[in-house]
């Protein structure tokens, strides 16, 4: 008897595994985009310091432009993925008013500096030393890309790699 009740058991416990992996990845997929004409949330307001020049970038100095901020880490595979996209979007859209922001988390500063010199990173970029960038945007996991509208507001969050279609249509729509 023990043996049926255990074989009834086992594809309960399958079925249940995929329910629980199916609900993830629904959390992950739609819960960080934003639904069309939905609540925008304001952007935390941060000050980084550059890896380029020793500079500050400050996201609300860039009030009025649209800004793309992109958290990585040298150790994540999948941001190496994505950094030529996001480089070659940057390069394009340079003359547009559009900012990028690259944001190192849970990095040391050698390694985010190779992992730059390595993908050739000239957009600004820096590390978030204390984790509170991180922790103000909720990130949970690498890469994760926001875009930030004119008015200072988030209208996309892209968990994952982002690729340059992608970027120039959420672009587009902030220009």
């Amino acid at each position: 008897m023990a043996e049926v009740i255990d074989s009834m058991l086992v594809p309960s416990r399958i079925l249940l595994q995929r329910l629980i992996l199916l609900l993830c990845i629904m959390l992950l997929v739609y819960g960080c985009r934003e639904e069309e004409g939905g609540a925008k949330s304001l952007a935390p307001d941060f000050t980084l310091t550059r890896f380029d020049n020793g500079g500050s970038f400050r996201l609300s100095d860039h009030k009025g432009n649209p800004v793309v901020i992109n958290f990585f880490a040298s150790w994540c595979t999948t941001c190496g993925v994505e950094v030529s996209d996001l480089e070659k979007v940057y390069q394009e859209f340079a003359g547009r008013n559009v900012m990028f922001v690259g944001v190192g988390v849970d990095d040391t500063e050698t390694k985010a500096l190779q992992y730059m010199k390595k993908y050739g990173i000239t957009y600004p970029t820096g590390l978030d030393v204390t984790g509170t960038i991180k922790k103000d945007y909720g990130i949970r996991g690498l890469p994760f890309t926001f875009f930030v509208d004119r008015k200072g507001f988030i209208t996309y969050i892209h968990a994952g790699a982002v690729n340059e279609p992608l970027l120039k249509y959420e672009l587009d729509k902030l220009l």
